[in-house]
This record gives structure tokens, C-alpha cells and sequence, in this order.
């Protein structure tokens, strides 16, 4: 028999079992590989940033104009956060079954 290359090989991390070094999905545990961040990182970081800005101009009393500015880069600052935070690729743990 022949024996894979060792770089084409990898163990899942959460089962531990062999798997392929390009699987998508852990055909053991069912543990999923992801790109970037989740639809709730993105979604978490981009509130925090919609409204942590806000508060804090409100709350130096600079006005609804600056509020609703630094609401918009809050914004975009939240989801390049989410997005640069999660850069790369990381394996999710399987959901479980009931």
C-alpha cells in the first residue's frame, strides 16, 4: 500500500482522526472549516462599533451630526475588525446532535 505524502495529511482538531489536508468538513465529527468571519462576528463587531461611537460623542456633548458620523465609521470600523480578525482560515466545532 501506498502511504500518503506527510503534507496532504492532517488531523482533525477535534476528533483527532486523519483527514485530508484540503477537507472542508471533518467526514468523522463533522467539524467545519471556515473562511472569514461567521454572519455573528460580523454582525457583533459591527453593532459595538454603530454604537459605541454614538454614545461617546453624545455623551461629550457634540451633537447629533457628529453622532451620526461617528456612527458610520463605527460601523465600518466593526466589520474590517470582524474581517481582519478572522483572516484566515480555523475549524468551527461540529454542532451537536441530538
Amino acid at each position: 500500500m501506498i502511504e500518503p505524502i506527510a503534507g496532504t495529511v492532517e488531523q482533525c482538531p477535534f476528533c483527532h482522526k486523519t483527514i485530508r489536508g484540503t477537507a472542508e468538513i471533518c467526514p468523522h465529527c463533522g467539524a467545519e472549516r471556515r473562511f472569514g468571519p461567521t454572519l455573528r462576528e460580523s454582525l457583533l463587531t459591527f453593532t459595538v462599533g454603530v454604537t459605541a461611537g454614538p454614545v461617546f460623542m453624545l455623551l461629550i456633548g457634540a451633537g447629533l451630526q457628529l453622532a451620526a458620523l461617528a456612527a458610520a465609521i463605527g460601523g465600518l470600523i466593526g466589520f474590517f475588525i470582524a474581517h481582519s480578525r478572522h483572516a484566515g482560515d480555523r475549524w468551527m466545532k461540529p454542532p451537536d446532535k441530538p
